[in-house]
C-alpha cells in the first residue's frame, strides 16, 4: 500500500513538472497575423528603428505600414530611408560604429555584410516568424548555403528585365521585343527609334547584370559565379563579355544608348528616368520597380511595358533568374531581436500591410497574401498584372535557377569596376579592342577575387 502511494505522488509530481512545459509548446502557424482572433504583442513604450532604400513610392507606403503596425502594437518605430548609393554609404557608417538599426533592408550582397547579420533561424523554428505561408523554396533564396543560416526574410521575389515605351516603338516602325529577342534585334530597334526621335533610345542599363547574363546565354551549365558562390563558374573564355562590350560601346557611341553622364545623373531614381517622360523608348529595371515608374509615367500620359532582356540567339539561354528582391534582416548588435522578428512576421506575412505595400519591393513569397491580392481587383491593376505574367515568363525558362542566391564578398568591387573601369573606359577610347577590355577585366576580376578570400 505504502508502495502504491509513493508511485502515486511520484506521478503527480512528474505531472506537475511536465505540464507546464507541455503548455508552452505551440501549434504550428500561432504566430499568423491573418488569423481570426489574432492578438498583437504589447510593445508600448518601446522602440524599434528600421532603414530601408528605394523610391518615394516605397518611402509612403512602408511608412504606412510602419505606423499600421505602431498603431496595432503600442511600439514606437524611428526609421529612414535613402536612394540606392546613399544607403550603402549611410549602412557602412552605422556599422563601423557599431550603431545599425534593429531591422534593415539587405540586398543579395548579404554575404559582404555577413557579420552583421542575425540568423533568423530559433525566430523561424519558434514561430515567431510564420513561414506556414511560405514555401521552402522561398526561404532558400535568402539562406547560406554553407551553414544553413537563414539571413532575412525575402521581401518579395524579382527579376530584372527591361521596360519599353510601345508608343515609341510604334513612332519609329520597330516591331515590339517578343520573349526571345536577341541582342542584334535589340541594336536593331535602337538604332531605328533614336534615327526617328532624334534621342537616345536607351537611357539606362545595369551593366555587370547584362555582362553576367551574357556568360549565361553564352554556353550552357555556364555562369559567371558558381552556383554556391565560391568561384567562377565558367572556364576563363571572355568572349561573351567581349561581345557584349562591342555591342554596348558601339550603340553608345553612335547616341543610341545614353552616355554615362546622363545615365549617372538618372542613378538610382528610377522615377528620373527619362522613359516616364517620354523622352526614351528602352531601360533596364527590376520587376519591383515597375509600379513606382508606371506611377509617373502615367501622370504624362504614358504606358509602359515589360520584357524580357535581350539573348545571344532566339533559341539560347535566357540568362535570366527570378530572385530575391530584397531582405528584412535583424542587426546581430540588436537588444530587440524578437520584437524585430514580430515586426518582420508581420511586414512579409500580413494581407492587410501587403495590401498597403503591393508587391512594389517584389512579387510576394507568402502564398496567402499574392492569393489576396490577386483576388484584389484594385490591387491587381494592369501594372501589377504586368510584373507577376514576366515573373511567370521568366520563371519557367529552363535555366532561370542558374545562379548563386548571394552574391559573393567580391562581387561589389568586381561589379564597380567593370562598369567604371572597363566599359566606361571601352566609351572613352582607353582600349584597344572589347576583347582586351575583356581579357584585362577577367585578369583583374581573380586578383580581386583572391584578395576577398
Amino acid at each position: 500500500m505504502k508502495k502504491s502511494i509513493v508511485i502515486l505522488l511520484i506521478a503527480a509530481l512528474l505531472c506537475t513538472l511536465f505540464v507546464p512545459a507541455m503548455a508552452e509548446e505551440k501549434a504550428e502557424g500561432w504566430n499568423n497575423v491573418n488569423a481570426e482572433g489574432y492578438v498583437f504583442p504589447d510593445y508600448s513604450g518601446q522602440t524599434l528603428s528600421i532603414m530601408w532604400w528605394g523610391s518615394d513610392t516605397r518611402a509612403k507606403m512602408t511608412e504606412e505600414v510602419i505606423h499600421l503596425w505602431e498603431e496595432k502594437t503600442g511600439a514606437k518605430v524611428e526609421f529612414e530611408y535613402y536612394d540606392g548609393g546613399t544607403y550603402w554609404t549611410q549602412f557602412q557608417a552605422k556599422m563601423a560604429a557599431n550603431g545599425l538599426t534593429d531591422v534593415f533592408q539587405m540586398g543579395n550582397n548579404w554575404l559582404t555584410y555577413y557579420d552583421t547579420i542575425q540568423p533568423l533561424n530559433e525566430y523561424i523554428d519558434a514561430g515567431i516568424i510564420d513561414t506556414t505561408a511560405i514555401g521552402p523554396a522561398m526561404i532558400a533564396t535568402t539562406v547560406n548555403q554553407a551553414n544553413g543560416d537563414v539571413t532575412g526574410i525575402s521581401n518579395g521575389t524579382n527579376a530584372r528585365c527591361f521596360a519599353y515605351n510601345p508608343a515609341i516603338f510604334d513612332e519609329a516602325g520597330v516591331p515590339y521585343p517578343t520573349d526571345t529577342w536577341t541582342w542584334e534585334e535589340f541594336a536593331e530597334a535602337c538604332r531605328k527609334i533614336t534615327e526617328v526621335t532624334g534621342n537616345p533610345a536607351v537611357t539606362t542599363l545595369e551593366y555587370n547584370s547584362l555582362a553576367f547574363s551574357v556568360f549565361t546565354q553564352w554556353k550552357e551549365g555556364s555562369n559567371f559565379y558558381t552556383m554556391d558562390g565560391t568561384g567562377f563558374g565558367f572556364d576563363g573564355d571572355t568572349a561573351p563579355l567581349a561581345y557584349l562590350f562591342d555591342l554596348l560601346t558601339t550603340l553608345q557611341q553612335e547616341g543610341a544608348i545614353a552616355d554615362y553622364g546622363i545615365q549617372n545623373e538618372i542613378g538610382s531614381n528610377i522615377e528620373a528616368d527619362w522613359i516616364a517622360y517620354g523622352d526614351s523608348a528602352i531601360i533596364m529595371l527590376s520587376s519591383n520597380q515597375f509600379q513606382a515608374l508606371s506611377n509617373v509615367a502615367a501622370e504624362n500620359g504614358i504606358t509602359l511595358n515589360l520584357c524580357t532582356i535581350p539573348r545571344v540567339s532566339h533559341e539560347g539561354q535566357s540568362g535570366m533568374v527570378v530572385r530575391s528582391s530584397q531582405q528584412m534582416s535583424i542587426w546581430k548588435g540588436s537588444e530587440k531581436k524578437e520584437m524585430a522578428a514580430n515586426f518582420i512576421n508581420f511586414f512579409i506575412n500580413s494581407v492587410e500591410a501587403n495590401k498597403i505595400l503591393n508587391c512594389e519591393r517584389g512579387v510576394s513569397i507568402n502564398s496567402d497574401v499574392l492569393a489576396a491580392l490577386k483576388a484584389d481587383t484594385e490591387k491587381t491593376n494592369e501594372t501589377t498584372a504586368k510584373v507577376y505574367t514576366i515573373i511567370d515568363l521568366i520563371g519557367s525558362f529552363p535555366d532561370a535557377a542558374n545562379t548563386s542566391p548571394a552574391e559573393p564578398a567580391a562581387n561589389e568591387e568586381i561589379s564597380d569596376v567593370l562598369k567604371k573601369t572597363y566599359f566606361q573606359g571601352l566609351a572613352e577610347g582607353k582600349f584597344e579592342s572589347a576583347q582586351a577590355a575583356a581579357d584585362l577585366f577577367w585578369a583583374e576580376a581573380q586578383e580581386i577575387w583572391a584578395k576577398h578570400q
